[in-house]
């Protein structure tokens, strides 16, 4: 006996959708202000600038490292979107 293929459900497949775009929108608009704010388009307030003493070096440093960190987390949450859409499609040709 074979056992039919099971289809997801349209409202769990609108779901999914649902937190992939929540989760890319997210993403996007946290590289967005990420880089904003290492522009100096938006101001911090005092106390986020003082950084707890650090030197003025290692807040250069460490707010350049900021963006590149952002944009490997982008691609992995990118690349985990792309590689679900191809899931999903798969299934969908079945």
């Amino acid at each position: 006996m074979t056992v039919p293929d099971h289809q997801p459900s349209s409202f769990r497949r609108t779901v999914y959708a649902t937190l992939q775009a929540i989760f890319a929108v997210t993403l996007f608009t946290i590289f967005v202000i990420a880089w904003l704010v290492q522009g100096g388009s938006i101001k911090l307030p005092q106390w986020a600038i003082a950084w707890n003493g650090a030197s003025h070096e290692n807040q250069v440093t460490y707010a350049a490292a900021l963006v590149p960190a952002v944009c490997v987390c982008a691609m992995l949450f990118f690349g985990a979107g792309f590689w679900m859409t191809i899931l999903e499609r798969r299934q969908d040709r079945r």
